[in-house]
């Protein structure tokens, strides 16, 4: 590959929580790898095992390697922190249980100035401890360039984005003011930042190469997926505010996201109560709830769906 001219500082934003069986491997993805301007900011996100005494022996050994503690404040927050400490035009994230390939960076800051986009994805394979080596599971990403309403469309069908292979211009986040740490998204604080992104008019590449891959275990975050679906109303809820010009786009994936609830799951009348007051407050028409709580407690779920679906998700 040609080398690159006037190579810019990657800021690696690592965010650990609890991380030491991992970090380690982690950190040594980052120094492998081909392209060598880079800083690696680890925040360590309140851990109480060994990951701090960690992240002091490698950045005592290696200048490129700076860490900072907060209290426990969850990924975006950590994020954040990071950003702020970043001297790179370019920001990459690792989490602390993932691995990149060695030529991830190198590959990743040619495509983002040959295609001329603020932001570069890729594929990623997928593993667990027991198949470190099994590149049968990828992610399957998307190899084209997204902008404007149809790639607003298309992400808000779901997230893209393997966060561990993103690579994006620092000015570009920061225009955005970075991760939200709404506590009412934990989980779903980097496809908050992709959408806000879209929705700002900055353009994504994504790459169909494999350049990192993803560790699936207890506490990753995969395993907490369908709580992160779970607050994708309130994602796009909380987009709505700021986004006047998206809301008939935003409000569409609303009421998509209520529909698939709606047929994939079987609500006692206790429960079902909560979700009318959601579905009502994220389209603005909390004067309905009352009308389908009656509905609800005299004629049960079943029918209140059929309402719901007909008369407010339509």
């Amino acid at each position: 590959m040609d080398k690159i001219i006037n190579a810019p500082v990657v800021s690696v934003i690592m965010p650990a929580y609890n991380a030491s069986n991992y970090i380690q491997e982690a950190i040594n993805s980052v120094i492998a790898q081909t392209y060598t301007d880079w800083e690696l900011i680890i925040v360590d996100d309140g851990s109480t095992d060994a990951t701090s005494s960690i992240i002091a022996n490698n950045s005592n050994q290696e200048g490129r390697i700076k860490s900072f503690y907060q209290e426990n404040g969850k990924q975006g927050k950590a994020r954040n922190l990071g950003i702020t400490k970043a001297s790179g035009s370019y920001i990459a994230f690792l989490d602390a249980d993932d691995l990149w390939l060695p030529e991830k960076l190198e590959i990743q800051l040619q495509e983002i100035k040959e295609e001329n986009v603020d932001l570069v994805f890729s594929d990623s394979y997928i593993f667990n401890n027991d198949n470190v080596f099994d590149r049968s599971r990828k992610m399957n990403t998307l190899n084209q360039i997204f902008r404007g309403e149809e790639a607003l469309k298309h992400f808000l069908d779901g997230n893209r984005i393997p966060t561990l292979t993103v690579l994006v211009k620092k000015e570009r986040i920061k225009f955005v003011n970075g991760f939200t740490e709404k506590k009412e998204i934990p989980l779903a604080e980097d496809y908050h930042l992709w959408l806000k992104m879209l929705i700002s008019g900055f353009v994504f590449y994504g790459s169909g190469k494999i350049l990192a891959s993803y560790r699936v275990h207890g506490e990753s975050s995969t395993s907490q997926d369908k709580l992160a679906n779970k607050q994708l109303p309130e994602v796009f809820f909380d987009l709505l505010q700021n986004n006047s010009e998206a809301k008939p786009i935003l409000l569409s994936a609303i009421k998509k996201v209520f529909r698939k609830q709606y047929n994939g799951r079987i609500y006692t009348k206790s429960d079902f109560y909560f979700v009318i007051n959601e579905n009502c407050r994220y389209l603005d028409k909390r004067f309905y709830a009352p009308f389908y709580k009656i509905i609800n407690y005299f004629l049960g779920t079943k029918i209140t769906k059929k309402f719901l679906n007909h008369l407010l998700n339509a």
